[in-house]
């Protein structure tokens, strides 16, 4: 499941570039374990599809054990990937607004199976199947009725910065009949409301909205106070403006032997896919959701909360999809959380059933088995930590 509209590429911000040297790793002053055998496959990996950057992270036991940054987060300066380097994560962001959200419901009184609309200052009805309420569990599950009509969202996207339009705004002129945004035959789905499981990230972006309105506070604001900070996810912005140094991996892709860049960009729906962290921040965030909601003292969700996040909804629609996290198989073993893609970036996290976590963020797309066999390598070597 991705973010990654399939229609439209983005115009190129910086020109073709070599590549450079190979991709080394950056052990980020020896701070973690040295696994050459590991290095050397994930080398190979980028070598073979086109990555220029790399980081990934392996947890197990309540701990981060090993952390790697494998070559560039800029092509044309060769700075280094580092564990420590922001990179957007596409819809890995959906694995937050699951946390947000339940956060709202346990804290600011939100209710999974109330209609949405009992909380946004706004209607929002499928017009088809008005009486099929649009619920919180219905947009955590990707069950809403709300579709992603991608000929508009394409138009929307800003080039080198976060988008100038509100949340809220674009929420309420997507789905409300005579909205700036809003289009009957492309902004809902043919079976309305807990009719079929269809992704939506229009749908995610609603949702992170409901908590905005309930906390009366912007979601990535709330998201820092109560999530972030509270975790320590150091790097970590929904916003470009909120990040500094180390500054975030371009995103690119491979054109006529060399790299080149989107440059950064922001689109105004940013919780379905905008945010951006690294691997070491996520890594923390894993052992969040492994701790039953806690980590180092500090509690972000209640026991009960973490395992409805890792819980089938509805099983008739999806036996995979449970609160924004999801699960499927990997090496045999089944595994819930998220991946993510994006114009130059294709990401993951996950928790095996084992307890180990898994954290891997790449600036480009690479290609379909990319990511498995990265994670495929990890999974071999975390037995030797």
């Amino acid at each position: 499941m991705s973010r990654l509209p399939k229609l439209l590429l983005l115009v190129p911000l910086l020109a073709c570039n070599d590549p450079g040297p190979a991709a080394v790793a950056n052990d980020d002053d020896g701070a973690w374990p040295s696994l050459p055998d590991l290095d050397e496959q994930i080398v190979e990996i980028m070598e073979q599809d086109h990555v220029p950057g790399l980081t990934a992270c392996i947890t197990r036991d309540g701990e981060t054990l090993w952390c790697q940054g494998y070559g560039w987060a800029e092509v044309s300066t060769e700075r280094p990937a580092l564990p420590d380097t922001p990179f957007l994560t596409a819809s890995v962001s959906k694995t937050v607004v699951a946390i947000a959200v339940a956060q709202g419901v346990e804290r600011l009184g939100l209710d999974l199976d109330a209609r949405v609309d009992a909380v946004v200052p706004f209607e929002v009805s499928h017009p088809d199947f008005p009486r099929q309420d649009i619920t919180l569990r219905r947009l955590a599950s990707h069950s809403s009725g709300i579709a992603d009509n991608w000929d508009l969202i394409d138009t929307l996207y800003t080039d080198g910065m976060d988008s100038p339009l509100g949340l809220g705004d674009y929420m309420k002129g997507y789905l409300t009949p005579g909205g700036r945004y809003y289009d009957y035959a492309e902004n809902w789905t043919y079976d309305g409301p807990g009719g079929a499981a269809e992704y939506s990230n229009i749908g995610s972006a609603l949702a992170a909205y409901a908590v905005e309105v309930a906390a009366d506070q912007p979601f990535h604001r709330f998201c820092d106070t109560n999530i972030f900070a509270v975790l320590g996810m150091e790097n970590t912005d929904w916003r470009l403006t909120g990040l500094d140094e180390p500054a975030p991996a371009l995103p690119y892709y491979w054109a006529q032997g060399g790299y080149e860049s989107y440059g950064h960009y922001g689109f105004p729906d940013y919780p379905s896919g905008q945010l951006r962290s690294s691997a070491e921040a996520l890594s923390r965030l894993l052992l969040m959701i492994e701790g039953g909601g806690a980590l180092d003292g500090a509690r972000v969700l209640t026991l009960e909360s973490v395992e409805a996040l890792l819980s089938v909804q509805y099983r008739d629609l999806d036996p995979d999809q449970g609160l924004f996290w999801y699960r499927w198989e990997l090496d045999g073993g089944e595994v819930w959380g998220h991946n993510g893609g994006e114009f130059g970036a294709s990401t993951e996290i996950l928790l095996t059933e084992d307890g180990v976590g898994l954290v891997v963020l790449m600036n480009a797309e690479g290609r379909n088995r990319t990511l498995e066999d990265v994670e495929l390598a990890l999974l071999d070597a975390s037995g030797a930590l």
